[in-house]
């Protein structure tokens, strides 16, 4: 048990203001703890013809099951959430189409573009099929596994739907122990997370309410944090900028992205910045939680804390006092994959495999969540690599057709209005908002940029009215933002399908 006294944090009492960090994606990525990859990173219709089905083992998700088991055992207490896995079934054989395309090359002008910036055509992989289930209209370069980057973040989204729920919503809970005498609680105050990605101010000022509602106000104990639900060792960065906001770590009760900041007035009178807790730090207290627990608490109800900041589970015995609801998760992936924000997708990996598999969440027991619910809808990818489930990382894997054959399922699926809501309009908003003008509004895409990987995944409509899956993913060590350019005119070769003798034939 590690505590924190109030101290210095007394001050906050009088803060004037709190703001909260973004997350978003910009072009690094995180260490692994695993496979480092020695090698230099490499670095995103006619009538539909036979699927060939493939009767491949997946020992990824026999290996990730077995890892899972041996940290079941970690678990200690009960959640008094009640969070009951999904059934998924089997799908059965194979369903992934592992045929050829219309075109099994790059088209000559993306070919040629692609060489003048002098980058080799066979390290884009590109794969163009019709949501209708249709042969593809490309496939080239499309079996070698590549780094996506944040196309990762299309992988878990899915997963999130079919597992969590479109409308799952996180919950949080405040207890307390001892008994209370009038105003005055004799023992502590508990906050328990369960992953919630947007908990914030306004969650916690609820849960605190609830509290006072209850007649508290004095509270002669500790604030005590539980985060036992998710279990998850810190990423070491990459891009030696371990501070930056995109490198913040996940946790189950995660606290305004881990970003919060406050503005207070010393006794000199001079405005004074505090960050209690920088994104980096994954293993210490949540400061900043128990910062904003003094500001609201103290300040504004003017409450009494005569503790310090404990992190432990949930003793036995304790009285559950309210349960606080996020967002539905159909709403909270929006930001997740129109912005690109990490923290979030990751925490939506670690959710899907604590309901799966059991608390605590881990990203072994996510990688199982995200193999189990592929394969209930007949997908058995074995290039699919997964570490955190955001794409900011060195070691995920996917290739180019199995990234296209999971956005053909998920269109065909109950929940593709949902994931199509959640990505970036072309020409308009989120991460494609500067990008193919003259198309704008006929496409919806996640992006990925990484050093040294630029990839793209979504869907198109083409001017012919047929409705495309797109997914590029680039991986080579001399590409920069140019290669952009060549992908947009990807894009638009299919768009204008109908001047060129391939797409014509649709």
């Amino acid at each position: 048990m590690r505590i924190l006294h109030i101290g210095a944090l007394l001050m906050l009492a009088t803060s004037l203001a709190a703001c909260s960090s973004q997350n978003v994606q910009p072009n690094t990525a995180l260490a692994s703890n695993g496979d480092t990859h020695a090698q230099p990173e490499l670095f995103e219709v006619s009538q539909p013809q036979p699927t060939t089905r493939s009767t491949q083992s997946q020992p990824y998700i026999q290996q990730q099951n077995q890892q899972i088991a041996s940290t079941n055992r970690e678990n200690n207490s009960t959640p008094a959430a009640k969070i009951t896995p999904t059934q998924l079934g089997s799908a059965g054989a194979d369903k992934t189409y592992r045929g050829q395309g219309r075109l099994n090359r790059l088209p000559d002008n993306i070919a040629s573009s692609l060489r003048l910036r002098g980058l080799p055509e066979q390290n884009l992989g590109a794969y163009v099929r019709p949501v209708s289930g249709a042969q593809p209209l490309l496939v080239a370069y499309a079996d070698t596994p590549r780094n996506p980057a944040s196309t990762m973040k299309l992988v878990t989204t899915y997963t999130a739907l079919g597992v969590l729920g479109p409308n799952y919503r996180w919950p949080t809970e405040i207890y307390t122990t001892g008994n209370q005498m009038g105003d005055t609680l004799q023992g502590d105050v508990v906050i328990k997370g369960y992953g919630n990605p947007n908990f914030g101010e306004q969650d916690f000022r609820q849960l605190l309410q609830a509290l006072r509602a209850q007649g508290v106000r004095n509270i002669n104990g500790n604030f005590v944090v539980d985060k036992s639900y998710f279990n998850v060792p810190q990423q070491a960065a990459i891009d030696n900028n371990v501070n930056a906001d995109y490198n913040a770590q996940p946790e189950a009760l995660l606290y305004n992205e881990r970003g919060s900041c406050y503005e207070m007035r010393n006794k000199a009178g001079q405005v004074e910045r505090m960050c209690p807790i920088k994104p980096r730090n994954g293993s210490d207290l949540n400061a900043n939680l128990f910062a904003d627990f003094w500001r609201i608490w103290v300040a504004e109800m003017s409450g009494t804390l005569n503790g310090g900041l404990q992190v432990q589970s949930v003793p036995a015995g304790a009285k559950l006092v309210n349960t606080q609801y996020s967002s539905p998760l159909r709403d909270i992936i929006v930001e997740i994959n129109k912005e690109s924000n990490n923290v979030k997708a990751r925490q939506l990996l670690l959710s899907a495999g604590a309901k799966q598999f059991g608390a605590p969440g881990t990203t072994q027991k996510g990688a199982g969540a995200v193999g189990q619910w592929l394969e209930s809808r007949g997908l058995r990818f074995s290039n699919l690599k997964i570490e955190n489930g955001s794409g900011l990382s060195r070691i995920e894997r996917i290739s180019t057709r199995e990234m296209g054959e999971m956005l053909v399922d998920a269109y065909n699926s109950p929940y593709r209005d949902d994931l199509m809501r959640s990505m970036a309009v072309l020409g308009t908003d989120g991460t494609v908002k500067n990008r193919l003008k003259n198309l704008t509004g006929r496409g919806k895409f996640k992006t990925g940029t990484l050093r040294d990987v630029r990839a793209l995944a979504g869907y198109l409509t083409a001017a012919n009215g047929q409705t495309y899956v797109v997914a590029l993913l680039h991986n080579d060590a001399n590409i920069r933002a140019t290669a952009k350019e060549a992908h947009d005119d990807l894009v638009e070769w299919v768009y204008y399908g109908s001047q060129n003798n391939v797409a014509s034939a649709q």
